[in-house]
């Protein structure tokens, strides 16, 4: 079954200073995608937990309104602030099984913000259905020290996971590799060049990529393959390995960052997703410049093709697509 999965930072998701929001550039941001998304997975939920939740209901009414589904919506953890990443799906696609709120007790720091949903169409009752995991995170933009903490606690969903995954987030980082997006680091002032650079032992600026290189693994230039890496892979890199003719594209809108836009904003899979990535449906969704630019990131879109009926499967591997009894996110 064909799923579309969204990742969109929605600049202080769309509160203005004077405590309203603004959705209408939230549903511009929409406008133009192919298929309704059936999982979106939100960053900057700025006060969606205050007066009963009524930004966060809000903001999936806005949706639902612009995509013509229905969308349920849940709010994630974050400890430095009040801008949570936040999931949003069909009710009618995804049945949601796991999610750890705020303040629920017992959850690991690891399980946070990681969903566990089961595709509602592949089976006739629960215990058949096909299951996957998703996570939505927003790593710290100031310090690339805590994005590799922060790197760590996500490894455990790359090759040692068993269930297919797919995520991603304003990680605030990006990989190595020339193929990425570049950024001149001496166009910026010190404070904002070290938020997501780091002076090389030559004493020159570049990008601190060790939090993405950690999941994906170090960019070889003559290979041009990543080595080690915790068995997590970009979509954007699958894309443009199917087609290197097509550059990959930075997710922070022009003007924003002094020196250029960076690829930040990443979708992830494992290798059990892997094989169910439509490479060639990922883009970055760049606005027209004459008209609305609703955030200052940009919206990132993917689909993927998740074999239903079930596959008979015990153990990892593409063909564990089968209810999994093991490690609960």
């Amino acid at each position: 079954m064909r799923i579309s999965v969204a990742l969109f930072n929605y600049e202080n998701g769309g509160r203005a200073a004077d405590g309203t929001y603004n959705f209408t550039k939230l549903q511009a941001a929409f406008a133009d995608v192919n298929e309704p998304p059936s999982l979106i997975l939100f960053c900057e939920a700025k006060n969606y937990r205050d007066q009963a939740g009524e930004a966060k209901y809000a903001a999936a009414e806005a949706l639902s309104d612009e995509l013509g589904v229905p969308y349920s919506v849940e709010l994630g953890s974050m400890h430095r602030g009040p801008l949570p990443p936040a999931i949003f799906y069909n009710p009618d696609v995804l049945v949601l099984r796991r999610w750890w709120n705020q303040d629920d007790p017992g959850a690991y720091e690891d399980q946070r913000n990681v969903a566990r949903f089961a595709v509602r169409e592949s089976g006739r009752i629960a215990e058949e259905r096909t299951e996957f995991l998703a996570f939505v995170n927003h790593w710290e933009p100031l310090s690339g020290d805590v994005r590799l903490e922060e790197a760590r606690r996500l490894s455990r969903y790359g090759d040692r996971q068993p269930l297919p995954v797919i995520g991603g987030g304003d990680l605030n980082a990006t990989a190595s590799g020339d193929h990425l997006p570049q950024r001149d680091w001496m166009a910026a002032g010190f404070s904002h060049r070290s938020h997501k650079g780091i002076l090389g032992p030559d004493g020159k600026w570049g990008p601190d990529t060790r939090a993405m290189d950690y999941l994906l693994g170090t960019w070889n230039t003559e290979t041009q393959t990543r080595q080690d890496g915790c068995g997590l892979y970009a979509i954007a890199e699958m894309a443009w390995q199917r087609n290197p003719n097509r550059p990959i594209l930075p997710t922070v809108n022009a003007g924003v960052d002094a020196g250029g836009g960076l690829l930040i904003d990443w979708l992830l899979v494992n290798d059990v997703m892997a094989p169910y990535v439509i490479a060639d449906s990922y883009k970055v969704h760049v606005p027209d410049p004459g008209g609305v630019v609703p955030s200052d990131h940009r919206l990132v879109t993917a689909d993927i093709d998740l074999p239903s009926p079930l596959l008979t499967a015990t153990g990892a591997g593409p063909e564990s697509m089968r209810h999994f009894q093991g490690p609960n996110p």
